[in-house]
């Protein structure tokens, strides 16, 4: 059976056990195997935001699709860039059929558009697509709070979309990529040359910011959570505009070199580090200035001024905060040293149905159906939804995408079940494709 076809039985339904059966009905598949590996690896790009207009080749005419795969490093390795890159890929999908060539586009675009992402994968191929380094913090926990050791940090818990800026100082190029890894489109040269200098101004030459990307409006403000993530999704879908890029702003925290990124564990301490990045950016020059800025951040004495800083915030209207030890090293984890504070409880579930509204909703989007990573939570969530994402949200669109949702609490349903006291849909996340397990959700 072709790749294609097959992606098309993935397409055909949403239940993650058929999906996996599907896959592994066609483990022995080469081409299909190498096919996800290339969509899915983090660590291998194409640098094409859009695919070119092209003609398919005919059945006997046609190139494979395995040999087609093959000249791909042209493009990953970058030895065609700009308008010559563009024809090399118009050769490509000229020389397949069309059903080849849409696979192709799945590759070059990194969406399979079938729901199957690295976790689905890596069950049928073991370590088939390995993870994108990330950091994250801790829930909140009194034993893990009882191990802070004060004064500690306290930084303002952002609301936009985390990512990393991956500087090459000596190609002099910046990637721009989500938590997972996928490449984040920000049309301004302006902002790789912050970062650009960023990295000089610290002297290093292959080195990773992290920090949150925010959308501000024409007066600098940040735009609300939905409309600013809505345009950052863009970003992760290769759709934003030009305007919409010089929007875009970025909140640093941390700064780790390429090498021990990549290794997953960096042993400089998160003061030393934190400081690094306040120097980076304390010399851009005013025309840069504007783009980038360090996370707010407060020495905190003790646990009752953390609580404080808090309230203060959450008062405000933010988020929360991120209590971190001085001493914490970097690591690809979730860390004991850096613990979230927030007012209200959010979760990351996979949506796997759409269910049809009522009365003025009918023949439209009613609800989603989603679920944990291990299938033990489940709830339909339609509070939240806008008159415009009813009528314009198709199952296809939805099916096998990341939804964070926020609640008051986990509980058991009617029927027993493990679900969520009042469901709130928050937003689509382009930039996750991994869902929260039932363990992580409180």
């Amino acid at each position: 059976m072709s790749v294609y076809k097959i992606l098309e039985q993935l397409r055909a339904t949403s239940s993650r056990l058929e999906k996996e059966a599907i896959l592994k009905k066609n483990e022995k598949n080469a081409v299909l195997r190498r096919v996800i590996f290339l969509a899915l690896d983090p660590y291998t790009q194409f640098y094409q935001r859009k695919i070119p207009q092209y003609i398919s080749a005919k059945k006997n005419q046609a190139d494979s699709l395995d040999s087609v795969l093959d000249s791909l490093n042209v493009l990953s390795t970058r030895q065609s860039t700009g308008n010559e890159a563009i024809a090399f890929l118009t050769k490509l999908l000229s020389s397949l059929t069309e059903d080849d060539a849409k696979v192709l586009e799945c590759v070059i675009q990194k969406d399979l558009d079938c729901g199957v992402q690295e976790s689905t994968a890596n069950k049928i191929w073991k370590d088939l697509i390995p993870s994108f380094p990330c950091m994250l913090a801790s829930a909140f926990d009194q034993k893990l709070i009882d191990k802070v050791q004060f004064p500690a940090l306290v930084q303002l818990k952002m609301d936009g979309m985390r990512f990393n800026a991956i500087v090459d100082a000596k190609t002099k190029t910046v990637e721009y990529r989500s938590r997972n890894g996928k490449e984040v489109q920000i049309d301004n040269w302006l902002m790789d040359e912050a970062f650009l200098t960023m990295a000089k101004n610290i002297g290093m030459a292959n080195v990773v910011f992290d920090g949150e990307l925010l959308v501000v409006d024409e007066d600098g403000k940040p735009l609300d959570r939905k409309t600013g993530n809505g345009i950052l999704n863009k970003a992760v879908k290769g759709t934003i505009s030009e305007a919409e890029s010089k929007q875009v702003r970025a909140t640093i925290w941390d700064v780790i070199p390429l090498l021990y990124f990549r290794q997953g564990k960096c042993n400089v301490d998160y003061e030393t580090r934190l400081a690094t990045v306040v120097t980076s950016i304390d010399n851009l020059g005013g025309n840069l200035k504007h783009l980038v800025s360090v996370v707010e951040t407060t020495i905190a004495n003790d646990l009752a001024n953390a609580q404080k800083l808090f309230e203060t915030y959450h008062a405000a209207g933010q988020e929360g905060i991120i209590l971190k030890t001085r001493d914490g090293i970097w690591e690809d984890k979730r860390a004991k040293h850096q613990i979230k504070f927030k007012g209200e409880l959010e979760c990351d579930l996979l949506c796997v149905g759409w269910e049809e509204g009522t009365g003025k909703n009918k023949g439209k989007l009613g609800a989603l159906v989603l679920t944990s990573s291990d299938g033990k939570i489940n709830v339909s969530v339609g509070t939240g939804l806008t008159d415009q994402m009813r009528s314009t949200l198709t199952s296809k669109m939805v099916e096998g995408k990341i939804v964070t949702v926020k609640y008051n609490a986990r509980i058991n349903n009617k029927k027993g079940e493990d679900s969520l006291f009042l469901p709130v849909f928050l937003e689509i996340r382009e930039d996750k494709t991994t869902a929260d397990s039932s363990k992580k959700i409180k």
